[in-house]
């Protein structure tokens, strides 16, 4: 990394950590203090929760709306801006970084803001409908609430993404070619996965999402004798997520003279990048929180497509129309060297 390179990525950091961090929680504080001022002038029990047909169904204390803004809004707003600043810190120090990752810190300040405006105006709309009443029950709807919570996060996240910088990019390690001859075959071929922690985090996830869907339907069954459609929106929710749990986890990544082929075991998804659509191809440190916003198949701001399983090295190609997809795969030096050697074959 060069001076002026150290220097773009410490004013992004310092910027972010205002924009992404300290600036949110201050606000969260804010409007938490807010709501706790209206606690006094609330119902006890008070609406928590309102259903599907637009009244609360949900009681609780009080004070549990103001206590949400608080943990679960800072929280999360702790827990993105935390990973992104771990990362960031470990790339711009060179501790963890020997060639080419990218943060996209612009694009987590969008989604720290997004969650602020979301959980802030949704909240203060159920607190500020209570005011006064003397009965829960009779609170109004407040979808408005949160379809405005979710328009000025839309805003705020705009707002952020603008003052938010990313740090400069610095180009990958591009590995020599591997000769070949005209008729010469070779193959590169291996399997990227999640961490076992990741796996079982993941399984779990969706088996508490199942259980969820069976109770549902148990309890529809036994007082109603038929699903409700919230019920039938819960198991196809569950069904989706074991579907995408069982499909995003293991990949194959094979180089041939073909290209680069990445798919999932039962056969999608499924990328394949001919050699003679290939531009470049260079080997990567990912971060996936930092860069992606995530694990699995993901999409970042200047970094593409993705299928990122893990944090560390990964094959990024970039195609003839400037379009990049990176995989985080072991020995993903061997792969780009091979892969550059096929795509310089074709070439010629």
């Amino acid at each position: 990394m060069t001076a002026s390179q150290h220097t773009g990525a410490e004013e992004a950091l310092r910027r972010f950590r205002w924009v992404g961090l300290y600036v949110p929680l201050a606000v969260h504080l804010a409007l938490a203090l807010v709501q706790l001022a209206q606690v006094p002038a609330l119902p006890d029990p008070a609406a928590i929760h309102w259903g599907a047909a637009g009244g609360p169904d949900g009681f609780g204390p009080a004070w549990t709306l103001p206590l949400l803004t608080a943990l679960v809004g800072g929280g999360t707003t702790l827990l993105v801006a935390g990973l992104a600043l771990v990362g960031a810190r470990g790339g711009a120090s060179g501790r963890t970084r020997r060639h080419g990752q990218r943060m996209s810190l612009r694009m987590l300040a969008a989604v720290i803001w997004w969650e602020v405006g979301l959980l802030g105006v949704g909240l203060s709309a159920s607190v500020f409908a209570q005011v006064g009443l003397d009965d829960a029950r009779d609170a109004p709807p407040v979808g408005w609430g949160m379809a405005a919570g979710f328009a000025v996060g839309v805003a705020l996240g705009i707002a952020a993404w603008l003052v938010t910088i990313d740090p400069p990019h610095e180009e990958g390690e591009r590995p020599r070619p591997v000769a070949l001859a005209t008729h010469e075959r070779a193959v590169w071929a291996r399997t990227a996965s999640m961490a076992p922690a990741g796996i079982a985090l993941l399984a779990v996830s969706a088996a508490a999402v199942i259980a969820i869907a069976l109770v549902t339907a148990s309890l529809d069954l036994a007082q109603r004798g038929a699903l409700s459609g919230g019920t039938w929106i819960t198991i196809a929710a569950a069904a989706l997520v074991t579907f995408l749990v069982g499909v995003g986890c293991v990949f194959r990544v094979r180089v041939d003279e073909a290209g680069l082929t990445v798919r999932a075991p039962i056969g999608w998804p499924r990328v394949r990048i001919s050699a003679s659509d290939i531009r470049a191809v260079e080997v990567v440190l990912v971060n996936p929180m930092a860069e992606y916003g995530g694990w699995g198949w993901r999409y970042a701001v200047g970094s593409g497509w993705g299928v990122v399983l893990r944090a560390g090295e990964a094959l990024r190609v970039t195609r003839a129309n400037g379009k990049a997809f990176t995989v985080t795969v072991d020995d993903a030096d061997t792969a780009a060297a091979l892969l550059a050697g096929f795509a310089e074959r074709a070439r010629a």
